[in-house]
């Protein structure tokens, strides 16, 4: 089980708000439905809290997962029937499947920020089915969940393709979603991953000692570290050009200004994005540009010589 546990327990509420929201929706009476939820909510949280180690079993299990889902539509899409359930509520629980991946240690931070993106987009799209009026209010709950997601997911696409060609949309069912307990759940799950990340460590991954409370350095006179670590003259200069002449006395976690510059620009965007979305997307549109522009700057720099390290 991974160190950082806690990530987990703010992970979670997000995904399992939205998915009681979609059981308690569309009904409970039809069994296979929510048990298809709860068998893959259990081994998505048995892999992810490691109980559940060994890699075989695991892909084994997703391979079973996938294969459950797809067998009902072996002969054509269904409209009821047990399996036809089982599956949908397989469908609705998939996003535990991958969500442990946003908060293990050995999960890149790429890695991390997709896995939580694309579960917390999952979300979306299954707040998006409770506005949806099924065409066969007598069918099963898996049914009406399905019919519901198509509908919402064919809609999106129209609705983005209209605006690609400069038309207006008829309907864009992403857009009307809002359901502010998602969202606040959302942003303490992003504040989850992002605050695992201000613990500084070494590149083996190692925790290094950092304190909230501000430092204060010993009175007590000590030997420089060229001195005690009897380097050679070319590392001490080295060394001397590249270390503060004082001890850090900062309370703050490092990257933890950074974050909050980031953080104040994400709620920014979003207010501007729900006030003015026009004036937004052109504001996205420049801002990845000119992202674009200063990643490729700076990876085009030369890196600076060793400076007699190698002496």
């Amino acid at each position: 089980m991974s160190d950082r546990w806690w990530t987990a327990v703010l992970v979670y509420p997000a995904l399992t708000y939205s998915s009681l929201l979609v059981l308690s929706h569309f009904g409970s009476s039809d069994l296979a439905f929510p048990l298809g939820f709860l068998v893959t909510f259990g081994f998505g949280s048995a892999t992810g809290l490691g109980i559940l180690r060994r890699p075989t079993w695991v892909w084994v299990g997703r391979l079973l997962f996938v294969l459950a889902t797809l067998v009902p539509f072996s002969n054509g899409i269904p409209t009821s029937g047990a399996p036809l359930d089982f599956a949908c509520g397989i469908t609705l629980g998939a996003p535990f499947l991958w969500l442990e991946y946003a908060w293990h240690d050995t999960a890149t931070p790429g890695t991390r920020v997709v896995a939580l993106q694309s579960a917390l987009l999952v979300g979306v799209l299954e707040l998006a089915t409770l506005s949806v009026t099924p065409n066969s209010p007598g069918g099963s709950a898996g049914g009406q969940f399905l019919q519901a997601l198509g509908h919402v997911i064919a809609g999106q696409l129209e609705g983005v393709a209209s605006v690609l060609v400069g038309t207006a949309p008829s309907s864009m069912p992403l857009e009307s979603t809002l359901d502010v307990v998602y969202v606040a759940l959302g942003a303490l799950a992003l504040a989850g991953v992002l605050l695992s990340w201000l613990s500084p460590r070494t590149a083996l991954d190692e925790p290094l000692p950092w304190s909230w409370v501000r430092y204060r350095a010993s009175p007590l006179p000590t030997l420089s570290p060229s001195e005690e670590l009897m380097l050679r003259p070319g590392q001490r200069d080295a060394l001397a050009s590249r270390s503060l002449a004082h001890p850090p006395e900062a309370m703050l976690a490092p990257g933890f200004g950074p974050l909050i510059v980031a953080a104040l620009v994400v709620v920014g965007f979003v207010v501007l994005a729900v006030t003015e979305p026009g004036i937004a997307l052109l504001v996205l549109v420049l801002g990845t540009l000119g992202a674009g522009v200063a990643v490729a700057r700076v990876l085009s720099r030369r890196l600076t010589p060793l400076g007699g390290l190698s002496t």
